[in-house]
């Protein structure tokens, strides 16, 4: 029988929903900032040759791909949420990398899955840069959240996998 059954408390799905709160308050305050401090296009750097704010609408997904299909990346980000929420709710995973990772992700799709079904587009705005020119695609909070999630997720898969006994491992 699985040990987590045994140890369930309200408290891990909870935290889960509290981290995907403020991951989306964060990620849609920075897109709020971004919009009334710039224009479409205009870029202010803040720390000099390595990282700019530069308001961008993506309407694609990661470094976007699937360009012009926001409504349809919308509607997948929504279902993404509700599989989460319904994943911890059945689950209740209470590794805390596992939590924190959860709601990162909850907090990260539907951060995005806001922008792109109210405005079509996702506003991007954190510009890496090396001596003033792009690097990497421009980014925002929930996608900084996503990622963030998925080391978590590898990190401690890795870990977990190292703390079994060999014999288990084949």
């Amino acid at each position: 029988m699985d040990q987590n059954i045994s140890k369930r408390t309200p408290y891990e799905v909870v935290t889960v929903y509290l981290i995907g709160a403020a991951t989306i308050l964060a990620d849609q305050f920075a897109k709020f900032a971004v919009v009334m401090l710039l224009t479409l296009g205009q870029s202010r750097p803040l720390v000099d040759g390595l990282l700019s704010l530069t308001y961008v609408r993506n309407t694609g997904a990661a470094f976007s791909l699937f360009w012009g299909h926001a409504f349809m990346l919308g509607l997948l980000a929504a279902t993404v949420g509700l599989a989460l929420i319904v994943y911890q709710w059945r689950v209740r995973r209470t590794e805390p990398a596992i939590v924190a990772a959860l709601g990162l992700l909850l907090g990260g799709a539907l951060g995005n899955g806001i922008d792109r079904l109210s405005l079509g587009y996702v506003r991007d705005m954190f510009d890496l840069q090396w001596q003033g020119h792009n690097v990497f695609p421009v980014f925002n909070v929930a996608d900084m959240a996503v990622c963030s999630a998925a080391a978590l997720i590898a990190v401690y898969s890795v870990l977990q996998a190292r703390a079994r006994p060999v014999a288990e491992r084949v």
